[in-house]
């Protein structure tokens, strides 16, 4: 069980608005600040990997800008745009995931735990059972998720050989944590196994590292106002977890606002909300210096 003095930290899913994500990160390794533990799930999961190794200054804004141009050819999907970016910046991640130096790392994948359901996850059907989820999502009915999805944490230090994170499935666990059914077209898979985003059964994983026994969470959320726990959950998560703080780090209005939104962006947006989510994340080091220490 981690010190109760240990920090970690928990970054949410918001395909293309993971760039605020990214910043916040940006912005703590800029100050030197490094947490003992990440965890994260779907557009956020590449950039703090990077975070978890030290070196998502070394990462590169590129990946984001590129999504644009991917998106604009025929025949593409956001599954091109995260394999391009897994192709791009894993190979450093998979080199330095077992160092002494990188810190814990979680990722969250939701299993789809029969065959039936599995069924529908992939070809055409996969984008009407997404739009359905959609729609059931907005209205709080988690029937389907309930009856055919559970919550996998993928992680460096777990007990369970299947869900130990290591250099074998993490390309395989970064694509499954995205797959949002409705915009990804190719079916993810882990050791064999069907999985879909993350966020159909966590939003930010906030809740496992609290009952991983971190005691300070440090959550970076793409949303403002209240964060749920899943993507069918009315019920937000708050500042207290069991007996864990959560400080949470938000942007202060939509981030289509400033031009980026789930699946649609302008490059001056990426550069812009880039720069707040850097911004954010500074403005929080300098006043949270009291578990910090």
């Amino acid at each position: 069980m981690p010190d109760t003095k240990s920090i970690a930290i928990a970054c949410m899913s918001g395909s293309l608005k993971g760039v605020f994500a990214h910043g916040v990160l940006y912005g703590f390794e800029e100050e030197g600040f490094k947490a003992d533990a990440y965890a994260c799930c779907s557009s956020s999961t590449v950039p703090t990997t990077y975070a978890a190794i030290g070196e998502i200054r070394n990462q590169g804004f590129g990946n984001w800008n590129d999504s644009d141009d991917i998106l604009s050819k025929p025949g593409t999907s956001m599954s091109d745009v995260v394999l391009h970016g897994i192709e791009l910046y894993s190979p450093r991640v998979i080199e330095k995931l077992q160092d002494k130096d990188t810190s814990r790392l979680m990722i969250v994948c939701s299993y789809v735990n029969n065959a039936e359901a599995a069924k529908l996850t992939r070809g055409s059907s996969a984008v009407t059972l997404g739009r359905k989820l959609i729609i059931q999502g907005a209205r709080h009915i988690s029937e389907w998720r309930d009856k055919n999805l559970e919550l996998h944490v993928f992680d460096t230090q777990s007990e369970i050989e299947d869900l130990k994170l290591n250099t074998d499935n993490y390309k395989e666990v970064v694509y499954a944590t995205t797959r949002m059914l409705h915009g990804w077209h190719i079916p993810a898979t882990i050791n064999g196994k069907p999985y879909i985003d993350g966020s159909y059964t966590c939003l930010i994983p906030v809740i496992p590292l609290a009952e991983r026994g971190y005691k300070n969470i440090i959550a970076i959320a793409t949303e403002p106002g209240d964060i749920y726990e899943d993507f069918f959950s009315n019920k937000p998560i708050g500042k207290h977890v069991n007996e864990s703080n959560v400080y949470w780090i938000k942007p202060d209005e939509d981030l289509k606002n400033l031009g980026v939104d789930f699946m649609k962006a302008t490059k001056e947006g990426f550069e812009r909300v880039f720069q707040y989510g850097i911004d954010k994340g500074k403005l929080f080091l300098s006043s949270q210096t009291n578990f910090l220490l």
